[in-house]
């Protein structure tokens, strides 16, 4: 009988990687990893997930489940619709209509954070003949999108830190209106 022909699954040292190269793929790794867990969570379970992420390098990524502006507004505006957690008071179409919405926005999501990596990716060597152009629209939308966050992410920690000292008043809350 031969040895093992690879190590296999290892327990690693929880301690930063040191390689940016390689810290940079840990990170997607593990980013995609935790999104794979949110969204059982949220099937499993049927419940509304957000997740706001900052890289190393300070992008933002996120996850949410409708939807991350969704979960922003209802942690900030305090609505906590009891009857939608055992599936009271919602059709079964409005709830494949939510799965179909869902899946849109997740699927936006991921092209966003896609589409963002590629843009600040350190710069490769390019064929001559690439015939892909980056649309410079996108890039604008991008940072439109990137600001947004950026207020949700300050707003959040706000309101978070408010209801940790007991202050926290939904109904003066988020200058956002709802997204949708």
């Amino acid at each position: 009988m031969e040895g093992k022909k690879t190590k296999g699954k290892q327990k690693i040292d929880i301690k930063k990687v040191e390689k940016n190269v390689d810290r940079m793929v840990t990170f997607s790794k593990r980013r995609n990893g935790i999104y794979n867990k949110l969204s059982q969570l949220s099937i499993l379970c049927g419940a509304d997930v957000g997740c706001l992420i900052y890289s190393g390098s300070g992008k933002p990524f996120t996850f949410g489940s409708p939807s991350f502006d969704v979960v922003a507004q209802r942690f900030l505006h305090g609505n906590h619709h009891a009857g939608a957690i055992n599936g009271e008071g919602c059709s079964s179409s409005s709830m494949i209509v939510d799965a179909h919405k869902k899946v849109k926005v997740d699927k936006f999501c991921q092209d966003i954070n896609n589409m963002y990596e590629t843009a600040h990716a350190p710069s490769l060597p390019v064929k001559s003949d690439a015939s892909s152009k980056v649309d410079p629209k996108d890039d604008e939308e991008a940072k439109q999108l990137l600001q947004r966050f950026e207020e949700y992410y300050e707003e959040l920690c706000e309101a978070a830190d408010a209801r940790s000292r007991g202050r926290y008043d939904a109904s003066a809350s988020s200058s956002f209106p709802p997204h949708g």
